[in-house]
C-alpha cells in the first residue's frame, strides 16, 4: 500500500508525506485480502485491535443483548470498525461484519496503536475526533427534538407519533444514516419494545409501506434507503 492511499483514511488526514512513510516503515501494519463471507468480527470476541476496511462492501449485523432482534446493514469500505471497542471498560465487538465482496482491511496491534498515538500529535487529534464526533451524536439522540404528529383524529395522531418513535427506533440502531438496511423483529416485540400492542404496531408499519419507504414480511422489515425514511 502507497503512503497516499494511507493519506485518504480519516485517522491520517493532516500527516505529511514524511510522517506517513516513517509510520509505514517504523510501525507494523497487517495488510489483508479477504474473500467475500469472511468475518472480519465477531460479537462479544475481543477488539484489542484497530481494523480499517480500505475497500470492499460489508455485512454489519447488530444484534439486541437478548437476540430478540437484529439489523443488517449493507457498508461501503472506506469504514474503521468499532474503534471504541479499543478502549475503555468494555473491550469487545458489539457487531458481527462479514466481507459481502473481496475486501481490504489493514490492521493495527493494540501495542502498535499506542506507539502511534504517542508519537504523532495528529494521528492522537484525528483518533480523539473520530470518538468524540460519536458520543456527540449518541448525546444529540437523546435530547432531540420534541415531535409534534399531525393528522385530523386521534387515533391519526397516534398513528403518525408511533410511526416517527419506529422511524427513530431504526435510525438510532444503525451505523449508517444512508443505505438498505434489515430489521429482523417480530410485531409483538417491536411493540413490547415502544409499548405498543401488536395491531398498533401494522397499522404503523402499513403506513410506510404504503409510502414506499421499507416492506413487510413475517418477522422482517427491510428499508431500502434509509436516508429516504
Amino acid at each position: 500500500m502507497k503512503w497516499d492511499t494511507l493519506a485518504s483514511l480519516p485517522l491520517f488526514v493532516g500527516m505529511s508525506r514524511k510522517e506517513l512513510e516513517s509510520i509505514m516503515t517504523q510501525t507494523r501494519i497487517d495488510f489483508n485480502k479477504l474473500e467475500a463471507g469472511t468475518v472480519i468480527a465477531r460479537r462479544n470476541q475481543p477488539c484489542g485491535k484497530l481494523i480499517i476496511a480500505i475497500s470492499g462492501e460489508l455485512l454489519c449485523e447488530t444484534c439486541s443483548d437478548d437476540n430478540a432482534y437484529k439489523i443488517e446493514e449493507n457498508i461501503s469500505a472506506p469504514m474503521i470498525l468499532q474503534s471504541a471497542g479499543i478502549f475503555g471498560k468494555y473491550q469487545v465487538f458489539t457487531k458481527t461484519i462479514k466481507a459481502v465482496t473481496q475486501t481490504n482491511t489493514i490492521t493495527f496491534e493494540k501495542d502498535e496503536l499506542h506507539n502511534l498515538l504517542d508519537k504523532s500529535l495528529i494521528f492522537r487529534i484525528n483518533l480523539i475526533g473520530l470518538l468524540a464526533t460519536q458520543l456527540q451524536k449518541r448525546e444529540q439522540q437523546l435530547w432531540e427534538r420534541q415531535y409534534h404528529p399531525k393528522g385530523d383524529t386521534l387515533a391519526d395522531l397516534r398513528n403518525d407519533l408511533l410511526v416517527y418513535r419506529i422511524k427513530q427506533f431504526i435510525k438510532h440502531r444503525c451505523v449508517t444514516p444512508a443505505g438498505q438496511k434489515v430489521l429482523y423483529v417480530s410485531m409483538e416485540t417491536l411493540g413490547g419494545l415502544l409499548g405498543h400492542n401488536r395491531q398498533q404496531i401494522s397499522k404503523a408499519l402499513c403506513s410506510l409501506e404504503q409510502e414506499g419507504h421499507l416492506t413487510c414480511s413475517r418477522g422482517k422489515i427491510v428499508i431500502p434507503q434509509l436516508q429516504y425514511l
